[in-house]
C-alpha cells in the first residue's frame, strides 16, 4: 500500500483520519511540523527535557517530575500488589526510586497494564514497555541521526522517508509467509533503520541508542501448589484493581483455559464486570456457546455480539481495512472477520475497557503443544531453530537470510538467567513471539475500537507460573487447579474449548518440518 493512498483516504474522511495510528504515540528529539498528515493538528503535544512527545487523543499520557528527573507513561498501568490504580501515583512511586535502578525496576516489575514507560535523568532517556511487550516500541537505531520511537512503525517512516527493506520484500513474497501471523523475525521491522524493542529490556537514548536487559525470566524456589495459591491471590487482586480502575470493565469470555481462569479470579466481584463473546465466523461459535453456558451457571448476564459475516453489512469497510493494514505496518492483510469485528465494535459504547486473557500462553509450553508433545528442544537456542519456529519457509535463500536476522536477535537481546534459567523456548515465546505478533495486534488492530487490558501481563504472575513443572504447564494442570480453587463451578459448566487450528495432524506435520529444517546444513 502506498502512503499517498492512505493520506488521500484520511484527507477526505474525518472518521478514518481519527483512526490513523489510533491510540499511538511518537517520541523524538527533533520536533516535526504538524501541517496535516499524519497528525492533522489533532494529536496532543508535550515536551519532556529535550524530547518531544506526541500522542493520539484517545491514548492517555501521564508525566511526573521532581524538578530534576521525569517519568512518564503512555497507555495505562496498575499495581495489583499495592492496590495502586492511578498512573500518577505509580509514577510518583517510581520517582522515589529513580536513583537506584534495582529498586526502580523491581517496582516496574509489579505493574500490570498495556503501556510504554519512559524515564529521563541527566538528559538521557530510558524507554521500555510492559511485561510481554504488548505496547510496541519501534525505534531508529542510528545514534547520529534524529531519534524516533513509536508504537507504529509506519509513523516513523512518515517523518523519515524510510523505504521497505529489500529482505522484507523478499520475505513477504514467499508463498507461505501469510500463514501463522503478522510477526517478523527477531527484532527487525519493515525498515532496515528501525528495530522493535524486546521486552525485559530498556532502550538507552542519549549519546548512543542501546538496548539493555533489566530482567531475565527465571525459576523461583517454590512448589506447584504454593505457586498456584500465589497466582490465585495475584489474579484476584488484579481483577479487583481493574474493577476499581474502570467503571464499566468487560471480560471477553470464551471456553478456553486462560479466559475461564480470568473469570474465576473475579469471583466475589462478578457484579463489577460485564461479560461478552464474539460470533464473527463459524469457528467462534463453540467458544461463544461455552461462554453462554458458563455465565448461565454462574447467574451472570452475557452479551453475544453477532457480527455480520459479510462485508456488505458495513459502510466504508474498505477504508477501515486500509487503515487497519497501514496501522499494523502494512505487513499482511488483516483477517476479514477481524476487520468486520473492529468496524462493528467501534460503533458501540458498551464498556470502558475489554479484559483480554492474553499473555498467559507464555507459561503453557506452547512449542511443545505446537510440535505434537515434543518436550526437549536442546539446551540452547540457535538461529536455525528460531527460524523454524517462525514460519514454514521453503526458499533456502530466505531461510539463510532469516537465520542471520535471528543471529542478530540472539546476540543482542537473548540472554538467559545465569543461575535459574527457564527453558529457552519459553523465554523466546515470551520475548519474541508475543511482542512480534500479538503486541502489534493489540495496539494496531484491537485498540482501533476499544481500550484493552490484560491481567496476566505481569512479571510477578508469569514468574510464578513459569516456576512450576514443565509437564504440568504442558497439560494445563495449574490452571485447572487455580479454577478449582477460585470457582469450581466454571469447569463443570462447559467443557474446555481447544483451538480448532491446532489439530493433531497439523502438529505432527509441524514436528516433521521442525526436524527436517533444523537438521539441514544449509
Amino acid at each position: 500500500m502506498e502512503r499517498e493512498t492512505v493520506k488521500k483516504l484520511c484527507d477526505n474522511d474525518l472518521y478514518l483520519r481519527s483512526k490513523l495510528y489510533c491510540r499511538g504515540y511518537l517520541i523524538t528529539d527533533t520536533c516535526p511540523q504538524d501541517s496535516g498528515y499524519p497528525f492533522y493538528g489533532e494529536w496532543i503535544q508535550k515536551q519532556a527535557g529535550k524530547f518531544f512527545l506526541f500522542h493520539h487523543p484517545q491514548l492517555p499520557c501521564y508525566i511526573e517530575n521532581d524538578g530534576k528527573n521525569t517519568v512518564g507513561l503512555f497507555g495505562h498501568a496498575y499495581n495489583p500488589f499495592s492496590g495502586e490504580t492511578d498512573e500518577n501515583g505509580i509514577l510518583k512511586e517510581l520517582l522515589k526510586r529513580i536513583e537506584n535502578n534495582a529498586l526502580l525496576f523491581d517496582e516496574i516489575n509489579h505493574l500490570t497494564g498495556v503501556f510504554c514507560l519512559f524515564v529521563i535523568r541527566d538528559g538521557s532517556m530510558m524507554l521500555l514497555n510492559d511485561t510481554v511487550g504488548l505496547f510496541p516500541v519501534f525505534f531508529t537505531t542510528d545514534g547520529n541521526a534524529p531519534f524516533y520511537a513509536s508504537s507504529h512503525v509506519n509513523l516513523i517512516a512518515d517523518f523519515t522517508g524510510f523505504t521497505e527493506d529489500p529482505y522484507i520484500t523478499r520475505l513477504r513474497a514467499c508463498k507461505t509467509f501469510y500463514h501463522f501471523g503478522n510477526q517478523l523475525p527477531g527484532v527487525c521491522s519493515k525498515f532496515a533503520e528501525v528495530e522493535r524493542l524486546s521486552p525485559n529490556h530498556y532502550l538507552k537514548v542519549g549519546g548512543e541508542i542501546k538496548p539493555v536487559r533489566f530482567y531475565s525470566p527465571h525459576y523461583l524456589d517454590i512448589d506447584d501448589d504454593e505457586a498456584v495459591k500465589r497466582v490465585c491471590s495475584a489474579m484476584q487482586k488484579t481483577m479487583e484493581a481493574i474493577a476499581a480502575k474502570w467503571e464499566r470493565p468487560a471480560i471477553s469470555l470464551t471456553g478456553g483455559c486462560d479466559s475461564k481462569t480470568t473469570l474465576a479470579a473475579a469471583n466475589g466481584i462478578y457484579d463489577k464486570f460485564q461479560y461478552f463473546s464474539y460470533d464473527s465466523q463459524p469457528n467462534e461459535r463453540p467458544d461463544a456457546e461455552a461462554a453462554v453456558a458458563i455465565c448461565k451457571a454462574l447467574g451472570l448476564r452475557h452479551t453475544l455480539y453477532e457480527i455480520p459475516y459479510e462485508d456488505e453489512a458495513f459502510d466504508n469497510i474498505e477504508g477501515i481495512r486500509a487503515i487497519l493494514i497501514w496501522n499494523g505496518g502494512d505487513i499482511r492483510d488483516n483477517n476479514p472477520n477481524d476487520v468486520r469485528k473492529r468496524a462493528y465494535l467501534d460503533k458501540r459504547n458498551d464498556f470502558d475497557v475489554e479484559v483480554k486473557s492474553w499473555a498467559s500462553e507464555v507459561c503453557r509450553a506452547r512449542y511443545s503443544k505446537r510440535y505434537a508433545g515434543k518436550m526437549s528442544f536442546g539446551k540452547k537456542p540457535s538461529p536455525r531453530k528460531c527460524t523454524t519456529f517462525y514460519k514454514f519457509l521453503l526458499n533456502r535463500k530466505i531461510v539463510n537470510e532469516t537465520d542471520k536476522v535471528f543471529r542478530h536477535y540472539l546476540d543482542n537481546y537473548f540472554q538467559s538467567d545465569d543461575k535459574r534459567p527457564i527453558p529457552w523456548q519459553d523465554q523466546l515465546y515470551w520475548e519474541w513471539h508475543w511482542p512480534a505478533r500479538d503486541g502489534i495486534t493489540i495496539v494496531c488492530e484491537h485498540m482501533f475500537s476499544d481500550m484493552i487490558t490484560v491481567p496476566y501481563n505481569n512479571r510477578k504472575v508469569l514468574e510464578l507460573l513459569l516456576s512450576t513443572s514443565y509437564e504440568n504447564r504442558y497439560k494445563d494442570v495449574l490452571y485447572t487447579r487455580a479454577r478449582e480453587r477460585m470457582d469450581s463451578r466454571i469447569d463443570r459448566a462447559a467443557e474446555a474449548i481447544v483451538d480448532v487450528n491446532h489439530t493433531k495432524t497439523r502438529a505432527l506435520k509441524e514436528r516433521l518440518y521442525y526436524t527436517f529444517n533444523t537438521l539441514l546444513p544449509y
